[in-house]
């Protein structure tokens, strides 16, 4: 069994040697972190990448920058010896017509039931465009 300290070091090569292999991609994310209760189940953690700027994700959404960053960071935990079944999704029963959203984005609710009913290693995208414009540049107001 890994310990948290064990899996906090795994993460944090693996991000690294994912941060390196996307040095030069244009439009560049200009933050990452990670956060969860890894320690206690491997698919409980959580990895964002910030943009800059609102245009910047959607060009690196439509562009396949994202899903290359993801299926990359996911490789290169695994290579480092991050459990290969955190990345297998549990599948739990969320009911959605009980929860109540407000000023969310369909996108928004989609993602959220998605890591709600299908626990796994989940790697998101945002903007400190976003984060200004909906926190005041609040980062821990945001990610609430």
């Amino acid at each position: 069994m890994f310990f948290h300290h064990s899996l906090k070091k795994t993460i944090q090569k693996a991000l690294k040697n994912t941060v390196d292999e996307f040095s030069d991609c244009i439009p560049h994310f200009v933050d990452h972190f990670f956060y969860g209760a890894y320690d206690i189940g491997p698919q409980n953690l959580v990895i964002w990448f910030l943009f800059e700027t609102d245009n910047d994700l959607k060009n690196a959404r439509n562009s396949g920058l994202c899903d290359k960053i993801t299926s990359t960071v996911i490789t290169n935990l695994i290579a480092e010896g991050y459990p290969k079944e955190a990345f297998t999704p549990v599948k739990t029963d969320v009911n959605a017509e009980k929860m109540q959203f407000i000023n969310a984005t369909q996108e928004q609710i989609h993602s959220l039931i998605d890591a709600l009913s299908n626990r796994c290693v989940h790697v998101s995208f945002t903007t400190k465009e976003d984060i200004d414009r909906k926190a005041n540049g609040d980062y821990r107001l945001y990610f609430q």
